[in-house]
């Protein structure tokens, strides 16, 4: 171990000293239960989202399959988390994959925060996320990256490792988080598994994958995200309660639609 990563587990074992028990104390995990990442979005100029989801297979490894489970969450003004501005518990529930979605009001504009999770004994990587400017404010400068179409098998993420150099205010993602059908082509450089996927569960476990990728993690932590959908995040040409005409015809598109619109959100800091 590094001497500044021992430091930085000193401070943070001495912040959770301060931590309500039932947030810390309770659940001992068999690994990372933040292997999905962390993530900020929906910045506003004085609120913002912060997200993040608990590992499925630690989750079944604990018996919580069924169970809600407490997480911490925490938003500073430094990485130490020596001031911290918002504080609170998010109940991780199984009917939504034990995702959290912490929406934080009260902040201050044009501001950088980091912020990090806690769940029994697990503490998340930081993140660092900022609020945007007041309506009235006539800031100098926006810098700004816009992603969209990141199909698994075609190529790694490594356009996020450039982003991750740049000193970005917001990332803009335009749609196409995930592709909904398999591997395409002899070609592709990482297979993507599951198959087609039109469930609940095959959805989650397609946005899990993409999820598991460590440069699209990276970027989620350093900065908040915008997030739209197009149409692969349901099905190919999908239009409104109009099928789209790739894969297998369903006899109930809309229900395919409702799992689908629901696992996008329990993936998003929306």
């Amino acid at each position: 171990m590094q001497r500044r990563q021992l430091l930085q587990l000193v401070a943070g074992s001495a912040g959770l000293l301060a931590l309500p028990k039932l947030g810390w104390t309770r659940q001992t995990w068999a690994g990372n239960p933040f292997s999905m990442g962390i993530a900020s979005g929906s910045p506003t100029s004085d609120s913002l989202v912060l997200w993040t989801r608990l590992s499925p297979d630690l989750i079944e490894a604990a018996g919580l399959t069924h169970q809600s489970t407490p997480v911490v969450w925490q938003l500073a003004h430094d990485e130490k988390f020596s001031r911290l501005a918002a504080k609170g518990i998010v109940q991780a529930e199984p009917a939504l994959a034990h995702s959290v979605h912490a929406e934080v009001s009260g902040l201050a504009p044009d501001r950088h925060y980091f912020y990090r999770f806690i769940a029994g004994d697990a503490v998340s990587p930081t993140g660092r996320t900022r609020t945007f400017p007041l309506s009235t404010a006539t800031p100098a400068r926006l810098r700004l990256a816009y992603a969209s179409c990141q199909q698994w098998g075609n190529g790694y993420y490594s356009a996020y490792r450039h982003m991750l150099e740049e000193n970005l205010d917001v990332v803009m993602f335009l749609g196409d988080y995930m592709y909904e059908y398999p591997s395409s082509r002899p070609a592709d450089v990482r297979p993507t598994t599951g198959g087609w996927i039109t469930t609940l569960e095959g959805y989650r476990s397609r946005y899990a994958l993409h999820k598991s990728d460590l440069n699209l993690q990276a970027v989620h932590a350093a900065f908040p995200w915008l997030v739209t959908w197009d149409d692969h995040e349901v099905q190919n040409d999908y239009a409104g309660t109009q099928e789209g005409e790739s894969g297998k015809p369903m006899a109930n598109f809309m229900a395919r639609r409702f799992a689908a619109y629901q696992a996008y959100y329990e993936h998003m800091p929306v």
